[in-house]
C-alpha cells in the first residue's frame, strides 16, 4: 500500500495544494536535467551578481516544486528527488543543451 506518505510534508512553504492541475500545458514535474541547467544559469547570474536574475530563477524552481538548499548545496523536489546543486562552469545536461531537432 503506497498510503500515508502525505504527513511528511513538513509544512512546505506555501505550496498550492497539489489536487488538481496548476498549470494544464506541465504535469508539474520538471525532469533533473531541467532542474539542473535552470541551477547552473542560477549559479551564473550569482556569479554576475545579478541577484535579480538569481531570485527570478529560484522562484520559477519554487513554483514548479524545487527547493534549493543552499547550506547542504543541494537541491530538493517536493515529490522526493534531490540531487547536488551544479557549479556555473558545469557543463548543462540533456536536451537543452545542444538543439538536436
Amino acid at each position: 500500500g503506497g498510503m500515508g506518505g502525505r504527513d511528511r510534508d513538513r509544512g512546505g512553504g506555501g505550496y498550492i495544494p497539489t489536487d488538481g492541475p496548476r498549470s494544464p500545458s506541465r504535469d508539474g514535474s520538471p525532469p533533473n536535467d531541467w532542474i539542473y541547467n535552470m541551477l547552473i544559469d542560477r549559479e551564473k547570474a550569482r556569479v554576475k551578481r545579478d541577484f535579480v536574475e538569481a531570485d527570478r530563477i529560484r522562484d520559477d524552481l519554487r513554483t514548479r516544486g524545487v527547493d534549493i538548499l543552499e547550506r547542504e548545496r543541494r537541491w530538493q523536489h517536493k515529490d522526493g528527488r534531490s540531487g547536488a546543486r551544479p557549479n556555473a562552469d558545469d557543463g548543462k545536461r540533456g536536451t537543452g543543451a545542444e538543439e538536436r531537432e
